[in-house]
């Protein structure tokens, strides 16, 4: 049993454990922000605005392997923080096992499936006639490994849900970053082109992936992957899903709404969807850096509520709210200064570089409230809080961006194409906030009423005492 992870959830003041458990989680998803931007750097550097428009059509589907597998990820990772938060490590590690098989199995199905569709899939994510070949290279390899990408993801949360950030971490750079030095050997060397990029993106994964099996297999874990521990019980399935499935919807909902707009910015060129892909890869700086400090700070409230510590979970939030606003505040000054320079980096295309420019101008609208509003979503599954994080998941694309996407782009034409995603933010911070207030009001609630059993207990210990003297 690793007491040092132990004592950084329960008792490390809130900033320096935030930073213990998020700053090794901001460098691991840096890693994968330099695996998204070194596969478009590369695949750019062929001058081919189709082949980037097909790896950025393609990449929404790779994002649902790990919205898939993010039902088991997501939702393990919070019922296994507050069953440690309880000192039940046994529930720990059944839940665990049992999410870690789960998955697997699913993946497999994914993969059968996928293969077999792989063509209507093609048509149904907007593919042009120049780039469906592309598409087509790409997402075949990427489908035949789904077992592994869709692993990979899971574990990494389950390991951050434990507060083994630095093993996550090491898995994450260990795959990416031979999946960085892979790209241009299998791109360019080799002459395999974008499918090239995809098969990097495997090997790096599958080894980030044996990575992690050495850290189960050597027992420093405090939950288990081994098959004796799988045990499919009702109530194991439920505590995952009320949040996994949630969190899943949420990502499954982005990956759909981007392949939408794929789909919507292919309608004016494929030079619009170069563009706007290469700003989304531009902007996963900015969102993995308050990605990871959320995922960072989740093991501690997760861990903070099983320990019935509220005014320890009220700390962590609110000065991790602080370090997001001033990392959003950060991003938004350096996009401004430096959108063309960053854009061209991986094009030389005029076309792309001017749409692009105008697209992440639009972006940086929303995004000082963004590290706010994925602190509020994490917080609502690390509290086990189901409802809450599924009406989230729900509004922020099909309720506000999908419409508004829809409303916008047919009255305001490309204007209101690119302007959709910052409205739909804005207003997804507002329902955040406002749903936020409201559990943070039952949590008060949930803690007047511990503190009032333990003064009756302590008054009852009191007279036990003065009875037997």
């Amino acid at each position: 049993m690793d007491e040092k992870r132990i004592q950084i959830l329960r008792d490390k003041p809130p900033l320096s454990a935030i930073l213990s458990l998020s700053v090794p989680t901001i460098l691991a998803m840096w890693v994968q922000v330099f695996y998204n931007l070194t596969d478009t750097f590369f695949v750019g550097k062929l001058n081919d605005p189709y082949k980037v428009a097909a790896v950025s059509v393609a990449y929404p589907i790779f994002m649902i392997l790990m919205s898939v597998s993010g039902v088991f990820g997501f939702g393990a990772a919070s019922f296994i923080s507050r069953s440690l938060g309880r000192q039940d490590f046994l529930t720990a590690k059944k839940t665990s096992a049992t999410a870690f098989y789960s998955c697997a199995i699913l993946a497999l199905i994914f993969t059968t499936i996928s293969l077999t569709l792989i063509f209507p899939i093609l048509r149904l994510i907007g593919v042009t006639p120049e780039t469906r070949k592309y598409a087509y290279d790409y997402l075949s390899v990427i489908f035949g490994g789904s077992i592994i990408v869709m692993l990979n993801f899971m574990l990494t949360q389950m390991l951050r849900s434990e507060g083994a950030a630095k093993v996550a971490m090491m898995g994450m750079f260990i795959g990416t970053g031979l999946n960085i030095i892979l790209d241009p050997i299998f791109i360019m060397v080799l002459g395999y082109g974008v499918k090239g990029a995809a098969i990097a993106t495997i090997i790096g994964q599958g080894t980030g992936l044996l990575y992690y099996f050495s850290f189960y297999l050597q027992r420093r874990s405090l939950v288990s992957i081994h098959w004796k521990h799988f045990s499919p019980q009702s109530e194991i399935f439920l505590n995952i899903f009320k949040i996994g499935i949630p969190a899943s919807i949420h990502s499954l909902m982005i990956s759909t709404s981007q392949t939408l707009a794929n789909y919507m910015a292919a309608s004016y060129s494929d030079m619009i969807v170069a563009s706007y892909g290469i700003v989304q890869r531009t902007f996963s700086m900015c969102i993995m850096t308050l990605v990871g400090l959320s995922d960072g700070t989740q093991p501690l409230i997760g861990y903070s509520y099983g320990a019935r510590n509220i005014k320890r979970l009220n700390k962590v939030f609110k000065t991790a709210v602080i370090m997001a606003t001033g990392i959003s505040l950060f991003f938004v000054i350096f996009f401004s200064l430096f959108a063309g320079h960053l854009i061209r980096i991986f094009i030389n295309n005029e076309q792309v570089i001017e749409h692009g420019i105008r697209i992440m101008r639009a972006f940086l609208i929303a995004l000082p409230f963004a590290g706010i509003q994925f602190l509020i979503r994490v917080s609502f599954q690390a509290l086990g809080k189901g409802k809450p994080a599924l009406i989230l998941a729900l509004t922020r694309q099909g309720l506000f961006y999908i419409p508004s996407l829809f409303f916008l782009n047919k009255h305001f034409g490309l204007s209101g194409f690119i302007y959709a995603q910052p409205f739909a933010n804005v207003l997804t911070f507002i329902l955040a906030v406002l749903l936020f207030n409201r559990i943070r009001g039952q949590i008060s609630e949930e803690q007047t009423e511990v503190e009032s059993e333990i003064v009756t207990a302590a008054a009852k210990l009191d007279d036990s005492l003065q009875k037997c003297n």
